[in-house]
C-alpha cells in the first residue's frame, strides 16, 4: 500500500511465474539495467496477444550441450532463462538505460556492455552468461529444497496451472497451438512439456531461496552497523509497524467500478467476522492466511508506515497517538473494509537494514555454493 498508488495491490497472487526483481544471483537491487545485474522477471498473467498477426517463433540460443552436477540441462530451461533475462533488459531499451538500435530502437545486443566487472563483452555476451548463472542458481537451490524436504507449494501450483491456461487463450487469438505459442516467448524448443518440469524447478527455488532468508537473524550491532553507514538517509525515528486484511469495495477509486451496497454490507461482514477471531498477532496472520486462501480477501499483510505512505483512514489509525500494541480494529477506506492490528514500532531505518544485510548473506552464499565443484556448469 505504497503512496505511489495509495492503495493495496489486491491479492498481489496474480499468475506471475517469477516476482519482478527475483535475483537468484545474489547481486542487485531495483533501478537502472546495472543496479539489476543477475535479476530477472518474467510476466506470466500478460501471455495475451493484442493483434492478429502470429508472432514469430524465437531460435533457441542454448550454447550447447549444459550438465550441472551431471544432470544434462535442456535446451528448453536454458532458452527459458535466456529470454527471460533478455526481456527484463529490453524493457529498459524504451527510456535509454540500454543501448538500441538506431533504426528499430531496439536492444543493442552488439554493443558494449556498461556492467562492472563485463566492460570487455557485449551486452549479448553477458545477457547468455547471466542465463547461464540464473539457471545454475535454480539448480542450486532446487536441489538443497529437495534435500531440506521442501515441495512447491499449491500457490506456486497455482501460478503455473493460471500460466498454461492464459498460454492456451493466449495461442487461441492467434490461431497457434500451445507449444508454438510457447516457442514465440521462450524460444525453439519450448513446449508444454518441455516447459512445466522448468516452471516447477524455478519456483520450487525462488520458494526456498525466501526460506532461506526468511530465517537470517542479525544482532543488533549488525543492525546498527548498518544504520551507522547509512544514517544520512534516516531520522532514526519509531515507524508504526501494522497488520492488515482487506476487504474489497471500491468507492470513488479511479478505473474501479464501485461496490454496490450488497457488496459493501458483505465485505463488512467478512471484516467484523475476521476481527471476532483476532486476540493475538498469531491469530491476525492466520485469519488473514485462511481469508487469502478461500478468497474472500484481496490481502492480509504487514507494514512500517511512513507518515502520508498510506491512505488517510489507514494513516490516521497508524499515526494516532494513543495506539499501543494489540490494538485492533476495522476501518473503512475508498479500498473496502481493513481489520487492523497494531504490532508495535521500529526505527525507519530498520526495514532497509534487514532486506540490505539479508541480501548480502544470501550473496554470499549463493556465491559459496556456485563454486562448489558438484555445482560446476559444463558446457560442450
Amino acid at each position: 500500500m505504497n503512496k505511489y498508488t495509495k492503495w493495496i495491490t489486491p491479492a498481489l497472487a496474480a499468475a506471475i511465474l517469477m516476482s519482478s526483481a527475483v535475483v537468484l544471483a545474489g547481486c542487485g537491487t531495483k533501478g537502472s539495467a546495472k543496479d539489476t545485474e543477475g535479476s530477472y522477471s518474467v510476466n506470466l498473467t500478460e501471455a495475451t496477444g493484442t493483434t492478429t498477426a502470429a508472432p514469430s517463433e524465437l531460435p533457441s540460443m542454448t550454447p550447447g550441450n549444459i550438465t550441472i552436477n551431471g544432470e544434462k540441462i535442456s535446451a528448453a530451461e536454458y532458452d527459458f532463462y535466456y529470454y527471460a533475462t533478455y526481456s527484463s533488459y529490453e524493457s529498459y531499451a524504451s527510456y535509454g538505460a540500454v543501448p538500441t538500435v538506431a533504426a528499430t530502437g531496439a536492444f543493442d545486443l552488439t554493443a558494449a556492455c556498461t556492467i562492472s566487472g563485463y566492460e570487455s563483452k557485449t551486452w549479448g555476451d553477458y545477457l547468455k552468461e547471466i542465463a547461464l548463472t540464473q539457471l545454475q542458481d535454480s539448480y542450486i537451490l532446487a536441489y538443497y529444497a529437495g534435500k531440506d524436504g521442501v515441495t512447491l507449494s499449491d500457490d506456486n501450483q497455482t501460478t503455473i496451472d493460471n500460466f498454461l491456461s492464459n498460454v492456451t487463450t493466449s495461442a487461441a487469438q492467434y490461431g497457434l497451438t500451445d507449444d508454438e505459442y510457447l516457442k514465440t516467448l521462450y524460444g525453439a524448443t519450448a513446449t508444454v512439456d518441455n516447459l512445466t518440469p522448468v516452471f516447477e524447478r524455478y519456483l520450487l527455488s525462488s520458494q526456498y531461496m525466501t526460506q532461506l532468508q526468511d530465517a537470517y537473524t542479525f544482532t543488533d550491532d549488525e543492525l546498527k552497523a548498518f544504520y551507522t553507514a547509512n544514517s544520512s538517509s534516516y531520522k532514526d525515528t519509531d515507524l508504526p509497524v501494522v497488520r492488515h486484511i482487506l476487504f474489497l469495495a471500491y468507492e470513488g477509486v479511479s478505473g474501479q467500478t464501485d461496490a454496490t451496497q450488497e457488496e459493501l454490507d458483505k465485505a463488512k461482514a467478512l471484516a467484523d467476522a475476521a476481527l471476532a477471531k483476532v486476540n493475538s498477532l498469531d491469530d491476525m496472520v492466520a485469519v488473514g492466511a485462511a481469508a487469502l486462501a478461500d478468497g474472500s480477501a484481496a490481502e492480509s499483510a504487514q507494514y512500517t508506515v511512513t507518515e502520508g505512505q498510506m491512505v488517510d483512514e489507514f494513516n490516521d489509525w497508524c499515526f494516532d497517538a494513543s495506539r499501543k500494541v494489540g490494538d485492533k480494529a476495522v476501518i473503512k477506506t475508498e479500498y473496502g473494509y481493513h481489520v487492523m492490528y497494531y504490532v508495535g514500532t521500529e526505527k525507519d531505518w530498520m526495514a532497509d537494514a534487514l532486506s540490505s544485510l539479508k541480501s548480502d548473506k544470501y550473496g554470499s552464499y549463493i556465491k559459496e555454493q556456485e563454486a562448489l565443484p558438484m555445482f560446476a556448469v559444463t558446457v560442450n
